[in-house]
Parts: C-alpha cells; sequence; structure tokens
C-alpha cells in the first residue's frame, strides 16, 4: 500500500507541474483583465490612492513608456501609487500595476523606479500571478490525493489563493524570470538595465537594516518580499541575465534622469496616513480628533484603518486607542463593565488631561497576542461628543501585565490638543535638498523628526547605506 501511494503521489505531483503553465495560459485575456479589475477595486479601497495628480501622472508616462516595449503591449495597463507607507510593489492579472509611497521614497533616479515597474510588467506579461494560483490549486489536487490516501484529515484546505500571491512574493524562479524579462524591456524603452541591480541593492540593504532592527529589538523582521533569500549574494545568476540585456539598450537613449525623479517625491508624505494621526519623535497628535499623547522611546505607531496602535519596541506590547460617540450622561465604569462586557479589576474613576475618566485591569480581553489582561482607560471628552477606548496588553502577561508602566505613562499623557499643537501637527514628508559642504547623514538626523533609527533610514532612502556620505550639490532626501 505504501509503495502504490507514493507512486500516486509522485504522478500526481507530476501532473501538477504538466498543467501549471498550460491552465494558466488557457486563461483568456478577457477573463484575466475582468480578474483583474474586480481586484483591483479591493486593493483601491484597502490602501487608497496616494492623492498626488502629478506624481501619479509621471508614473504613468514612464509606466507606459515600458508596457509599450513588453511582450504584450496592446495589453491597457493601469498603473497605481498607493497611499500606504509601506515598500511594496504589485501587480494584477490583466495589467493592474501598483507601486506604494513607500516603495517611491526608497528609490533615486527614474531609472529605477523604470526597474521596479519593469519587474511588475514582467509578473504580467508572463502570467506568474496566474500560473502560482494554477500550481497552487493543482498541488491542492494532490493533497485531496494524499487525504483520501492517507486519511490524513485537513491536508486538503485550500484557502483564497490569488489574493495571497499578488501582494506577497513569488518564487526564487518567477522572480528571477521578473528581473531578466523587466531587464529587457527596460533596455528597450532606454533605461540602463544596471539601474535593476542598484534597486535591488536597495531593497536587499532595507531588509539588512530591518534584520538589524528586529535583532537588537528581539522581534521578527519585516522584510520585503525575501529579497535577501530570493537574491543572495554568493548567486550571480540575477546579475548576469540583467547585463545581458545590456545589448539591447537603444542606442544610448539612456534614461537616468535622478533630478527630476526626485523633484517629483519633493513634499510626499512619510509614515502613516495623516487620517491616523502625525508622530513627531515620540509625540502622536490626531488633528481631527484633537488629541495629543506621548509614546515611550522606541515604540512605534503602526497603520491601522480603524483608530490607532502603538507597538513596543521589541513588538511584545502594544496599546490600542479606538473612539466611540459618547452618549450624554454616560456611567464610564458602568459602560465598562455592562456595556463593553469587561470584566475588570482595579477599576477607579478620575480625571485625566481634564477629562473624565475610568481606569481599570479588564481580564480575558482578546488581544493581537490571544486572550490577555489588558490595562483599560475610557476617557470622555464631552466637548467634541468622543470616548476614547485605550486597552494595552503584552504577549507573555498571564495575570500580571509587564508593560502597565509604559502603558500607565501612555494614558496620563492624554490631553486636548492646544491651539499651537495644530501648527505641530504637520505630518512628516520627503523634502529634497541640495547638499553642502560639510552636510553629513548624522547631522541631518540629530535634526530630524523621525522616531527612530533616523541615521539608518536616511542612508537608505538615499541608496547610501551603510556608510555613505552625500556629494556637495548632490539632490538628497531628509524626512522634515
Amino acid at each position: 500500500m505504501k509503495v502504490f501511494t507514493e507512486r500516486v503521489m509522485s504522478q500526481l505531483a507530476a501532473l501538477c507541474l504538466v498543467f501549471v503553465s498550460s491552465a494558466a495560459v488557457a486563461v483568456s485575456e478577457e477573463k484575466e483583465i475582468e480578474r483583474g479589475a474586480k481586484e483591483h477595486q479591493k486593493i483601491v479601497s484597502q490602501f487608497g490612492v496616494y492623492p498626488d495628480e502629478q506624481l501619479s501622472t509621471y508614473i504613468d508616462r514612464v509606466g507606459q513608456r515600458l508596457a509599450k516595449e513588453s511582450s504584450r503591449p496592446n495589453l491597457k495597463y493601469t498603473f497605481t501609487v498607493l497611499n500606504d507607507d509601506m515598500i511594496n510593489a504589485f501587480a494584477l492579472p490583466g495589467g493592474f500595476i501598483y507601486i506604494t509611497r513607500g516603495m517611491l521614497m526608497h528609490l533615486n533616479s527614474e531609472s529605477e523606479l523604470a526597474a521596479v515597474l519593469g519587474h511588475e510588467i514582467a509578473h504580467v506579461t508572463e502570467k506568474h500571478a496566474l500560473k502560482r494560483e494554477t500550481r497552487s490549486k493543482l498541488q491542492n489536487i494532490a493533497s485531496i490525493g494524499a487525504a483520501f490516501l492517507t486519511g490524513q484529515p485537513g491536508v486538503a484546505e485550500l484557502g483564497q489563493v490569488l489574493g495571497g500571491v499578488l501582494i506577497t512574493g513569488y518564487s526564487r524562479e518567477f522572480e528571477l524570470e521578473a528581473d531578466e524579462v523587466g531587464a529587457q524591456v527596460m533596455a528597450k524603452a532606454g533605461y540602463a538595465p544596471d539601474a535593476m541591480l542598484k534597486t535591488i541593492d536597495i531593497l536587499k540593504n532595507k531588509d539588512r537594516v530591518e534584520i538589524q532592527h528586529a535583532k537588537l529589538e528581539k522581534r521578527e523582521p519585516r522584510v520585503y518580499h525575501g529579497f535577501l533569500s530570493s537574491h543572495p549574494d554568493n548567486d550571480t545568476r540575477y546579475r548576469e541575465a540583467i547585463k545581458a540585456s545590456d545589448a539591447l539598450l537603444a542606442e544610448y537613449s539612456e534614461f537616468i534622469r535622478v533630478d527630476e525623479f526626485l523633484e517629483q517625491l519633493n513634499g510626499m508624505a512619510y509614515g502613516p496616513s495623516r487620517q491616523t494621526g502625525v508622530l513627531r519623535r515620540q509625540s502622536f497628535m490626531h488633528p481631527r480628533l484633537g488629541l495629543k499623547l506621548s509614546i515611550p522611546a522606541g515604540w512605534r505607531q503602526k497603520q491601522q484603518r480603524r483608530g490607532v496602535q502603538f507597538v513596543s519596541q521589541d513588538g511584545s506590547a502594544v496599546f490600542n486607542l479606538s473612539t466611540l460617540k459618547l452618549k450624554r450622561g454616560l456611567d464610564l465604569a458602568k459602560a465598562a463593565k455592562e456595556q463593553m462586557g469587561f470584566q475588570i479589576r482595579e477599576g477607579k474613576a478620575l480625571t485625566i488631561g481634564g477629562m473624565p475618566a475610568y481606569l481599570g485591569i479588564a481580564d480575558r480581553v482578546d488581544t493581537p497576542f490571544g486572550t490577555r489582561p489588558s490595562r483599560l482607560v475610557l476617557l470622555a471628552d464631552q466637548r467634541k461628543g468622543i470616548l476614547y477606548v485605550g486597552l494595552g496588553a503584552g504577549q507573555f502577561d498571564l495575570k500580571r501585565i509587564a508593560a502597565d508602566g509604559d502603558f500607565i505613562k501612555i494614558i496620563f499623557s492624554m490631553e486636548r490638543m492646544a491651539r499651537d499643537d495644530f501648527q505641530d501637527a504637520k505630518p512628516l514628508k520627503v523634502q529634497v535638498v541640495r547638499a553642502e559642504s560639510g552636510t553629513t547623514f548624522e547631522s541631518l538626523a540629530a535634526a530630524s523628526d523621525l522616531p527612530n533609527y533616523a541615521l539608518d533610514q536616511l542612508r537608505v532612502i538615499n541608496g547610501l547605506y551603510p556608510k555613505g556620505q552625500p556629494e556637495p550639490g548632490q539632490l538628497i532626501k531628509i524626512i522634515d
């Protein structure tokens, strides 16, 4: 039975590999576009489009120039800048291509932009999303066979495939193919393929910095599509494939355009959307709500569609702040226990920032770490009719809350914004400036309002990590 099972499983696996490409190609272009358009609405709804028409027009112009040189020039390509600070670029089937403002901030020339867009165009022309979806589904067929033959439950479960492959990375095989095909498209459009190598190095350096910071903070790193594993330094294949495209470069009509590209980024928002508040060093201000507070050194704000979340340096503690409409005459203690259903201990009424508040520990709260005890605060802004609900929890808390001292500091720093605070609550932005004689990243970092690791961040976004310095007269990006 074991030999029979292994033979059947081997045949199923072989069938998966044989049918991957043909099944993907079998999807008509009309269906491909239809599927992409459907997912496009979800992407735009989730991330939002960055509201800069001039930048969007510029990105589209570069993208269309590249698309004309691709193997599918008649496909209608749509290029969208997403209002998200994460480093990302991805493509949907049917020619829908996305780049985040977080990715743009890490590029330093039009040719580097072309490298990113060319890579994503290649994912479209080679139908990588459809092939990966097909491969996942066919592998699931093999899993169904395995479940039937071995009697193991749960093996045949299949999740939503397409949505998962669009934003996360592809296999190393597909990524290297996109590098090669993208480099060819770049060269035909007049962009030096070397820019793709530079862009890959920038993303790898960003991952290196993130891994280094994560190690210091004792947390898991948040890396971009696993670039260090898909493009290891000791593997020269992707470099050789990209270099081979040099022969296709149009007659020295090479487009680099450093200044023009950087000028497009001048004034671009940095960090989470202003809708979720502004963090300058350790001071957080939310102009729409009129609330400000302070977070501990090393903590960071995490992008949230609703409410605000602050995360400790090592990721083991979080503080969530959300809002509800305040009902007139609301009894905060009663609301916490009866209406919100919290099991409260050590509860007490008090005043914080001139506003009525209720403070306590809520047991058995659903948190990002599972069910945990949480530090709770309810804060009533009667002028604005807003009820703030703050919850702080730790990854390893059972009865005692390890980060309670930090949560208490956050809570007791909460107060209404004063008139001058609204002037200071402008979001951080990318500023493009010319370096002067004596300008160093150390001096720029010391003057920066970046909350953490300013020196590393400035070097990475300018493509000069780990030890580079700006040349006098060079255009560089700072965060102000």
